[in-house]
């Protein structure tokens, strides 16, 4: 996707990582109602990840993948038995983050879909979360979803002070529209206590400026309107999700170090907030890492 690409809205080709998890089920359900409603296609995308076997042992040769082909059967008969057996799932050997990520990209889908399995604490430090992991590296929106929406009536629209947040914004504007939802925008300052009077203005400011630079059409099918909130980012748009069907926000990379550490404020939302998160990328940086899916290892079923 090109730095200045702006997502189609509504999607026209949706992607579905799949697992045999509940929380991959749950994604297609929310990718199958997205697609019904927005005339879109639904393609399903199960990596089988690569195994080394010890072959060329002496050889010097070392390690080669190894694909199971037996278990990629069974988990295709799996989901065919939960999604459907109409559901399009493509199958591809790979990296299993790298490879939706390329993915998404390569095959020019306009939004991917992924269930979270909701790993806390311990769990998640050494399960990780694949989720979070795609949505970090993917220039194709992503839709996290723990309880898939009947329909969203109600999206909330997080923004900073930061031109780059005004990119979620229009997606979630557009969003909001296609839905004949209410917009409501927030921004958090990064305080439990109020700022300086100086500070609020510039805020407000800031967002009244940002609902004036959403088309005429937009306001008026959306009702957009704005509100501040002051404590933790994260915490305080998990709070405001309670009560929205749908969360769309700028996914903006921070520097390596600094997301190692800390992670981004985007996945934060996505550990805690119980509404659909989605995560628009901006196009700051580049999504880095995405392994290519090696050639003729695909096969759709």
């Amino acid at each position: 996707m090109a730095k200045n690409h702006v997502p189609r809205v509504p999607p026209k080709k949706i992607l579905v990582p799949l697992d045999v998890s509940d929380a991959s089920v749950a994604a297609w359900k929310q990718a199958v109602m997205l697609g019904q409603r927005f005339a879109a296609t639904v393609e399903g995308l199960y990596v089988q990840e690569w195994l080394n076997a010890a072959v060329g042992v002496g050889m010097g040769l070392g390690p080669e993948p190894f694909l199971p082909q037996k278990a990629k059967k069974e988990a295709l008969s799996f989901l065919k038995g939960r999604l459907g057996q109409n559901a399009d799932i493509r199958l591809v050997e790979g990296s299993v983050e790298g490879t939706i990520v390329s993915w998404g990209r390569r095959q020019g889908f306009d939004l991917i879909v992924m269930g979270t399995h909701g790993y806390t604490g311990i769990e998640r430090a050494i399960k990780g979360s694949v989720a979070e992991a795609v949505t970090r590296r993917s220039d194709v929106p992503v839709l996290v979803v723990k309880k898939p929406a009947a329909s969203f009536k109600t999206v909330l629209a997080p923004v900073n002070l930061a031109p780059y947040s005004l990119k979620g914004l229009r997606y979630a504007a557009d969003m909001a529209a296609a839905f004949g939802a209410q917009l409501k925008i927030l921004h958090v300052f990064g305080t439990p206590f109020p700022p300086k009077a100086a500070a609020v203005k510039e805020a407000k400011h800031f967002l009244e400026k940002a609902v004036e630079k959403l088309p005429e059409p937009l306001r008026r099918a959306t009702g957009a309107k704005a509100q501040l909130a002051f404590g933790s980012a994260a915490g305080e748009i998990a709070a405001a999700g309670q009560k929205a069907d749908l969360v769309v926000l700028a996914a903006h990379r921070k520097g390596f170090l600094s997301e190692a550490i800390l992670g981004t404020t985007v996945e934060r939302v996505l550990r805690h907030c119980a509404a659909p998160v989605l995560a628009v990328p901006t196009g700051g940086a580049e999504a880095s890492g995405a392994a290519k899916p090696r050639q003729g290892h695909s096969a759709r079923a």
